[in-house]
């Protein structure tokens, strides 16, 4: 008769989890750092530096666990058929940054949030480029972005987008007329129609 083949100890808890794939907690935080990466992305001169940084460090650390429980899972024999079974939760975290790097490199973030938004800006720009009355607006949302330095130009107007940049600052001109009139300490990159991306440098 054969002899019975003792049951195999239960793996400690540590290792358990370092072999396990990646789940309610990991996936969700590379998602959320994706998310910070691409709001970053979608304005212009890039949003909030510190929130880069946090949402970077979040992603980094992300990957460094990702790779640690992989490598672990691949090299133990007991691992190697939770990496077969579990391939979906093992593959998620990649594609998301395949996804989100591909996304910041066609510029979709910031075309979109524009393109989302172009309608109501140009009515605000509209009604910014009329009004020879007010001297100073109040910082407002319009459309997807929290607009600050709000003033008119000869034959349109400009806003800044607040958090932009890092010692300069970015927002959006509307002028028909075609490029604004340069100013010492700004720039104007044309954008398409009657838009350019503002530049207010430090």
């Amino acid at each position: 008769m054969s002899e019975n083949v003792a049951e195999r100890p239960p793996l400690p808890a540590l290792t358990r989890a370092l072999v396990g794939p990646p789940g309610k907690v990991l996936l969700p935080l590379v998602a959320v750092a994706g998310l910070i990466v691409l709001d970053y992305t979608s304005v212009p001169g890039g949003g909030s530096l510190t929130l880069l940084l946090a949402g970077l460090a979040l992603l980094v650390g992300t990957v460094v666990v990702w790779v640690a429980r992989f490598a672990v899972g691949l090299l133990r024999s007991d691992g190697r058929p939770g990496l077969r079974r579990h391939w979906a939760r093992w593959t998620a975290a990649p594609v998301m940054g395949v996804i989100m790097t591909a996304l910041v490199f066609t510029r979709v973030p910031f075309e979109a949030r524009f393109a989302l938004s172009e309608s109501e800006l140009e009515q605000f720009a509209r009604t910014v480029a009329a009004d020879t009355t007010t001297v100073r607006r109040e910082d407002q949302w319009v459309g997807l972005y929290p607009l600050t330095s709000i003033e008119r130009l000869p034959g349109g107007a400009r806003f800044l987008v607040s958090d932009t940049g890092f010692l300069d600052r970015y927002g959006f001109a509307w002028s028909p007329g075609g490029t604004p009139p340069e100013e010492s300490h700004t720039a104007y990159t044309h954008l398409e129609g009657p838009w350019y991306v503002w530049e207010s440098r430090f």
